[in-house]
């Protein structure tokens, strides 16, 4: 499935055009530490870090949209205060055009916050949530508003993807609003809900999950024949359904009656989190760009994919949906580059110490177990650089590797202590180390602190990172079991 079609399929995001509209939410993650227990009242005084801001609901669909490679715009509702600042400048650094978006003085801008505390030997945990009191439906002068939004912006996209998470902001006018305009200028419409998934007569595609959809359908989804019953029930209210099922894939109901399961690429699930918007947005760009519906299936599901083997709500770039799709170094811990250091950067946010160690692993052996497994144990993430088979040649001869990088790497990615790859061809892992900058990077016994590169050394120091010398196990390495295979064998 893979090829070139595919390919053409996600460059073509970049000149899709869509228009958002739905509930916007701000999402404020605040980290610290809980240091001593107040002399007021008997409560833990948190000591805040660090605040991280992300728009959510069908901000985030639009958020992804974006890094998906689509030129977004978005409508939606915010209050007059802090906060709606806030939510306009995280769009806009995410490259989300904000003119659509309307004010209404009369409420606050949805937020909900997350407190999380830990650092040092603690693990990062949350101790408190928050939320604002819950919208109610927009109605006359705001709702006007939105409504001439839509109609302005309309003529100008290719689609238009509805996000109803608070039922806040898709009233029956904004929808009957969006129905026409689709019909009047042939745009794709796609729509996400999480308890109205029948309302959206007329739209092309909804992507409910299977709670979602028993929930609209009023059938309890428990197995395959009520699966399809409830879809079958929702082609009365939408064109074609995409039930999103978790580990299962997506299964199409297309308006000719066809039934088709898409399965996803089996992953190690972090946090479903926001994986709903991924799909909203990868199918609302596929079918804009002119995929076909299992196109758009299939593309959903990579792309969620990507997102739940992340922690907290992400937003996928195009960058990395290429990379699953096409990158052949083998499983999901093997990275490229590019999507390593975004996996990197948002560990470290996360307040994750992330260690770094090299080498060709040709072979490997007892010495490289306990090298790794140490290693480990001096942070929260071990990143392992790969190097490719070209230069372990040119580091070790020719007759070198034994084991082909693609083989190596899956071997390594099977350690439970190893937790990325990245396989990189150059005979130094200076680019890496430069681009990712580890917070200890490690080294095998048989270097001390003066005999390793010392550019390295300085690289690593300077962005203030620290060097960890790992002890070796005597008598272990690739070399001495070769030289033992060919002289007893």
């Amino acid at each position: 499935m893979a090829d070139e079609h595919l390919r053409d399929l996600i460059q073509k995001f970049n000149n899709v055009r869509v228009l958002a509209v739905g509930d916007i939410y701000l999402d404020e993650n605040v980290f610290g530490s809980v240091t001593e227990v107040s002399l007021e009242a008997p409560i833990p005084v948190f000591e805040v870090h660090e605040k991280r801001h992300n728009p959510g609901a069908a901000g985030n669909a639009a958020c992804n949209a974006a890094s998906l490679g689509g030129q977004v715009t978005m409508v939606g509702v915010v209050g007059n205060d802090t906060n709606a600042g806030i939510v306009k400048h995280e769009f806009s650094v995410r490259n989300v055009n904000t003119e659509g978006i309307v004010t209404d003085p009369a409420r606050q801008t949805n937020t909900y916050g997350k407190l999380k505390a830990g650092g040092h030997n603690i693990p990062l945990q949350e101790v408190l949530r928050t939320d604002t009191p819950k919208p109610t439906l927009i109605s006359g002068e705001v709702e006007a508003q939105v409504i001439a939004q839509i109609k302005r912006l309309a003529p100008h996209v290719d689609a238009i993807m509805i996000g109803d998470q608070v039922v806040s902001t898709i009233s029956q006018g904004v929808l009957d609003t969006i129905v026409a305009c689709a019909k009047q200028y042939k745009l794709v419409t796609v729509a996400d809900s999480r308890a109205r998934a029948g309302i959206f007569h007329g739209i092309d595609v909804i992507v409910p999950n299977d709670n979602e959809a028993a929930l609209a359908a009023g059938i309890e989804i428990t197995d395959e024949d009520s699966l399809r019953q409830a879809g079958s029930t929702l082609l009365s209210s939408a064109t074609n359904v995409f039930i999103t099922r978790g580990p299962h894939g997506i299964t199409i109901f297309g308006q000719n009656g066809a039934i088709e399961d898409v399965p996803i690429r089996p992953v190690k699930a972090i946090d479903v989190t926001g994986a709903g918007d991924t799909v909203a947005a990868a199918v609302t760009l596929a079918l804009a760009a002119g995929g076909s519906l299992h196109d758009a299936a299939y593309l959903g599901n990579m792309a969620a994919g990507i997102a739940v083997v992340q922690s907290g709500v992400v937003t996928v770039s195009q960058a990395e949906l290429i990379d699953a799709l096409f990158g052949e170094r083998g499983p999901e811990k093997v990275k490229s580059l590019p999507a390593l250091e975004k996996t990197v950067q948002a560990l470290k946010k996360d307040g994750k110490k992330v260690v770094w160690t090299n080498g060709c692993f040709d072979i490997l052996h007892v010495g490289h177990i306990t090298y790794l497994l140490t290693a480990r144990q001096r942070g929260d993430v071990l990143v392992v650089g790969l190097n490719s088979d070209a230069s372990v040649q040119r580091i070790k001869g020719p007759d070198r590797p034994v084991v082909n990088e693609k083989d190596r790497a899956l071997v390594l990615s099977a350690l439970e202590c190893v937790d990325y790859i990245v396989v990189f061809d150059e005979n130094s892992p200076m680019k890496l180390l430069e681009a990712l900058q580890p917070d200890i990077y490690a080294k095998g016994g048989d270097y001390t602190i003066d005999t390793i590169v010392q550019e390295e050394r300085r690289l690593v120091e300077g962005y203030g990172g620290a060097i960890a010398i790992i002890p070796g196990v005597e008598g272990h390495s690739t070399t001495s079991i070769i030289e033992k295979v060919l002289q007893d064998h």
